[in-house]
């Protein structure tokens, strides 16, 4: 009971004392596709949870009653609307309003448990559809238009850019042979300020090296390259960046689902502690930093919920560091402490 109190006049004071929303995690922990046993990671601090919904038709999709039962466990939900797996967002223009109804909708129905809402998932490769960057603007404008006509406070994300995809092309400043780059500095450019907050992928472990830090761009290094064309923008250096996914596999996989390297004991740690000391010396950008994944049936070699070590590494964070991603005055982390 004294714990639950506690809890309570803390958000009260974060509602008085800071802009921020008291619900969302005041630290940086996060997963992709929760699951029971997730908040057993967190040693009972607030974290991050990427979900997914598609506006095309899908018998497992995430639910509202699992929603509940996330943020019931201290998660903040961000949720990812796709059109379906594989074709990320409508392949021709003349389908973008009603997409854009259909995300609207979707968001409407989890308005009560997330105001964040991602558009698409790494739109400019073959595997998710292959979009031009022009297309992704058009549609991402008409989403984020439909889903603010019924809830203007939301956030709507910019879908993360694949990183080392060449399959589609953007103008920018960076080579040929980074098109990924060109891709989402084009995307940033002309959205402007019709964007309210930016999903990242980086994934690391190149080689089986076991510390995500020692990465080029090539490796998790593709992290700070993001951001790079993130805090170049007027606009967009003034709004929230969620790095949805990482992991160790940035050298593809051995079979199905499986990463090519194992699991190197202390590399989420590692992690954590990276994009902590980007936040550190950035302003704290970067909101979330998720795991993919704790319980996705369609990656059991990324699974945090069936490896150990991995868990070990999550939990040892969250128990030992304090990685926030807002600066708090000492009273009020006085208070939570």
């Amino acid at each position: 009971m004294i714990g639950l109190l506690k809890k309570f006049l803390f958000a009260a004071l974060m509602l008085i004392f800071t802009s921020a929303d008291a619900a969302d995690s005041i630290f940086i922990y996060g997963i992709h596709s929760w699951g029971d046993g997730a908040s057993g990671l967190m040693n009972g601090r607030g974290g991050w949870s990427v979900e997914v919904v598609n506006t095309d038709y899908f018998a497992w999709d995430f639910t509202p009653e699992q929603a509940q039962r996330l943020s019931n466990e201290g998660f903040t939900l961000i949720l990812r609307i796709n059109k379906f797996f594989g074709q990320t967002i409508p392949s021709s223009p003349s389908q973008y309003d009603a997409f854009a109804q259909a995300a609207s909708d979707k968001a409407w129905t989890f308005r009560n448990y997330t105001s964040r809402f991602i558009i698409g998932n790494e739109m400019n490769a073959g595997f998710e559809g292959n979009i031009p960057v022009a297309n992704y603007v058009s549609c991402f404008r008409k989403c984020r238009a439909k889903i603010k006509e019924r809830l203007p406070q939301a956030e709507v994300i910019l879908g993360a850019v694949a990183p080392w995809n060449a399959s589609q092309t953007g103008i920018g400043p960076y080579p040929s042979n980074r098109q990924w780059l060109n891709y989402f500095y084009q995307a940033v450019d002309n959205l402007g300020n019709d964007c309210d907050g930016y999903a990242i992928h980086a994934y690391g472990g190149r080689g089986g090296d076991a510390d995500p830090r020692d990465d080029n761009e090539m490796g998790f290094g593709v992290f700070y390259r993001w951001l790079e064309i993130i805090q170049g923008n007027s606009f967009a250096a003034a709004k929230p960046v969620y790095l949805t996914e990482m992991n160790h596999a940035a050298d593809g996989e051995r079979a199905a689902g499986v990463p090519k390297y194992d699991y190197m004991s202390g590399y989420i740690r590692k992690l954590f502690e990276a994009v902590n000391a980007y936040n550190e010396n950035h302003g704290f950008r970067v909101k979330a930093a998720c795991w993919f994944s704790h319980s996705n049936g369609g990656f059991p070699g990324y699974n945090i919920s069936t490896n150990s070590q991995m868990a070990d590494d999550f939990r040892w964070a969250t128990q030992h560091m304090d990685y926030l991603n807002r600066v708090l005055s000492a009273a009020l982390w006085n208070f939570y402490e």
